[in-house]
């Protein structure tokens, strides 16, 4: 076998190289960054598609009054059952599957960047040297694997512009079709996309040949899978697009958001400034300029960055901000700043071997080995943070650590019947999803309900009951002649209550 011969002759050898590399870094993130970063990575996904499944779950109001689509919660709910008639079980090891399984769209979309860089005009090797620092990025590979509608729409962006890229290249309607049915589940993941759907709309209208029919095919297209969505609202709310409905007007007519904190219009760029190696976010920049600057000759790069960049936009333009809500503008600096090196070496790369060598390994030094990136602390790490959140839990400590783990050794207890986490608000916790057990879960932060709590645990006398105090707080002790210590995990200790006395 003329491996030679295969990498020249066929694109597949390099994509799927790539691809596999991407998987391999997202499931280490799957397995090590466990904390979510913010409660709808648990309440808005996870859980109410682990009840779907399971029958258990936490019900937040989004999903009692419908301001959610089902969409995104039907899929992970298939990828529990898939789990489940494999036989995983274990309550860890189930959702570190759901992050796998995220990390394969997250693997493809990377893979498409070298298909795209390919089609900016790049030789193959440049493709995929270039590529390969997306493929390992620290911060790329986190935003994978978190459950956030978010970060699970991000790929179906990715490949919306590459089926459009395809469509400027050889004018097949076909390729149109499965860029707005990409664009479309983008937005039936999260509705926010289709901020960046008119941007792609626009984009071809900007660089197709035939620019009115390909915008209008795109747009019409795109509406069609927009009232997919309202269908989808009549079986699981209703009401045709009943969820769209109900979340603008709670968010936007209401303003209900901006209770949650109102940001500077430029707070995005500050965090984009902040969080990324200054190489990297000035290369994105001047890839953009160059990209305006000679636009006849960059339609793909028109293609790619404005869509995004629209997106950016709209959301600077929305008082309530928080960095995940722009996660895919941060690919695309990543997608930018690549581009630019590999500009630089087809252009002044005199002994082009070595150069493509060098600025690749210093491309992934300035996105990966920056040591202020933003998101360092939770790498290989299960702590959230709750700096952001201002809820009832205010004042509580904004650190907590092992919650997930400690919630999963709870489910393992073959003899429990119910359970208790206490020092923590059920907001910041992994809910049923990582409890994973048919028996209840209480859980509570308030010094005065935790005794009371614990005052009727320990007057049921019921068998089976266990609770986990996060270490630290002093009421184990008060009720130590009733506890019987099973371990120390080092954030909570786990308690059996005793019956016996």
């Amino acid at each position: 076998m003329d491996l030679k011969k295969m990498w020249n002759n066929s694109e597949w050898l390099p994509f799927l190289t790539i691809f596999m590399l991407s998987l391999l870094f997202r499931i280490y993130a799957a397995n090590t960054s466990l904390a979510q970063i913010y409660p709808d990575e648990i309440f808005q996904t996870i859980e109410p598609a682990h009840k779907l499944v399971f029958g258990r779950g936490i019900t937040y109001w989004e999903f009692k009054y419908g301001a959610r689509s089902w969409f995104f919660p039907g899929i992970l709910a298939g990828a529990y059952k898939i789990l489940d008639i494999i036989g995983v079980e274990d309550p860890l090891s189930i959702n570190i599957g759901i992050k796998i399984f995220l990390s394969i769209f997250s693997s493809l979309a990377v893979s498409v960047i070298y298909l795209l860089f390919r089609k900016h005009g790049f030789p193959k090797k440049e493709a995929f040297l270039f590529t390969l620092p997306l493929a390992a990025s620290y911060l790329a590979s986190y935003i994978s694997v978190r459950t956030l509608t978010e970060s699970a729409s991000l790929p179906f962006m990715v490949f919306a512009v590459y089926f459009a890229s395809n469509y400027i290249e050889n004018e097949r309607i076909r390729e149109l079709v499965f860029a707005f049915v990409a664009a479309g589940i983008a937005f039936m993941i999260r509705f926010q996309t289709a901020a960046f759907s008119f941007g792609l709309a626009v984009a071809l209208f900007l660089t197709a040949k035939k620019r009115f029919q390909s915008s209008l095919i795109f747009g019409f297209g795109f509406l069609g899978m927009v009232a997919l969505q309202g269908l989808l609202d009549i079986f699981t709310w209703g009401s045709f697009f009943k969820s769209f409905i109900t979340y603008f007007d709670y968010n936007v007519l209401r303003g209900v958001a901006n209770k949650h904190g109102i940001s500077p219009w430029y707070y995005y760029l500050s965090d984009i400034v902040k969080t990324f190696h200054p190489v990297t976010w000035i290369s994105a920049v001047l890839m953009m300029i160059i990209g305006v600057v000679n636009f006849k000759k960059n339609r793909q790069l028109i293609l790619f960055f404005f869509p995004f960049l629209l997106f950016f936009i709209v959301h600077s333009a929305i008082g309530h901000k928080e960095p995940r809500f722009v996660f895919a503008c941060y690919f695309a600096v990543f997608v930018l700043s690549a581009e630019f090196f590999a500009n630089l070496v087809q252009k002044y790369g005199k002994n082009r071997k070595n150069a493509v060598m060098f600025l690749s390994i210093f491309l992934l030094f300035s996105l990966d080995a920056f040591p202020h990136i933003k998101y360092a602390r939770l790498w290989n790490h299960s702590a959230t943070s709750v700096d952001n959140f201002y809820g009832y839990d205010r004042g509580v400590e904004k650190i907590f650590g092992g919650v997930l783990e400690t919630e999963a050794e709870l489910g393992r207890i073959a003899d429990l019947k119910r359970a208790y986490l206490f020092g923590i608000p059920q907001i910041w916790t992994g809910g049923y999803a990582y409890f994973h057990k048919n028996a209840p879960i209480l859980f509570n932060s308030n010094p005065e309900d935790v005794r009371k709590m614990m005052r009727r645990a320990v007057e049921s006398r019921q068998s089976g009951t266990y609770c986990a105090f996060k270490n630290g707080i002093e009421i184990p002790y008060e009720y130590r002649g009733n506890l019987e210590k099973i371990r120390d995990n080092g954030d909570f200790t786990i308690y059996k209550i005793r019956v016996d006395n």
